[in-house]
């Protein structure tokens, strides 16, 4: 019975030993072995994931941020007289070639329709209010100051050597009011104190001095001598003519 308690016993002892020699003598160049230098591509992912979580943050691309209306501003730039239609249109081009709609509003040339006197014919023309100078309605940053200054025709913007100066609230509020003004500005070339002669009209052919030029309404009062005596009549601009 010993014997065979002892002899039953010991093939327990051998098969522990199988279990824990072929682990204990596992070469070091095993692909078991290997596996450890394996694990830090398992982490990549996550590695990967830190960059992604960075450029997903607003503050990667400010500049790209709409601005609020109530951030654009009034601006101006100097450009060469004459010139402001073609490079105004220069302006527009820029603005949609650098994708700024969001943040230039506007831009405007000044123009208002007058009628001037020549050889007792009205001529209507455009008159540009303010020669030499565009206007942009915008929301300055680096970006939009950068690529306004490189458009063909822009010399400078109204302002100081750092930063241009915005037209203030008041200043604008009446260029635009002006803009809005209904009907055409009479340019007279007229003047209180000068002599003329009427050319049409129930006064044809007399001749007296302006005693007023009303631009608004295109008339003369001119002093006319009759009956011995200066009468004030009113005429058209156009049916007076300059005594040279």
């Amino acid at each position: 019975m010993n014997e065979n308690l002892n002899q039953g016993e010991k093939p327990a002892g051998e098969e522990s030993q199988p279990i824990e020699n072929p682990i204990a003598a596992e070469p070091e160049n095993s692909p078991v072995a290997e596996e450890p230098a394996s694990e830090p591509v398992v982490e990549t992912p996550a590695v990967v994931e830190i960059p992604a979580d960075e450029a997903a943050a607003p503050e990667v691309e400010p500049i790209a941020a709409t601005p609020a209306a109530g951030d654009k501003k009034w601006y101006v730039i100097q450009t060469l007289t004459g010139q402001e239609d073609r490079v105004k249109q220069a302006l527009e081009l820029t603005i949609r070639q650098q994708n700024l709609q969001d943040r230039v509003a506007q831009v405007l040339v000044p123009t208002e329709e007058t009628v001037e006197i020549k050889g007792g014919k009205r001529v209507e023309k455009v008159k540009k209010m303010y020669p030499g100078y565009v206007f942009l309605e915008m929301f300055l940053d680096e970006q939009v100051w950068y690529e306004i200054r490189q458009t063909p025709g822009v010399a400078r913007f109204i302002g100081t050597k750092v930063r241009p100066t915005p037209v203030s609230g008041r200043e604008m509020q009446r260029v635009l009011k002006q803009l809005g003004k209904e009907g055409k500005l009479l340019e007279i070339a007229f003047e209180k104190g000068e002599g003329v002669r009427v050319i049409s009209g129930p006064f044809r052919g007399y001749t007296g001095t302006i005693d007023e030029v009303n631009a608004e309404k295109g008339k003369l009062k001119i002093l006319i001598n009759i009956f011995g005596r200066d009468t004030p009549v009113e005429v058209n601009v156009e049916h007076a003519q300059k005594i040279v």
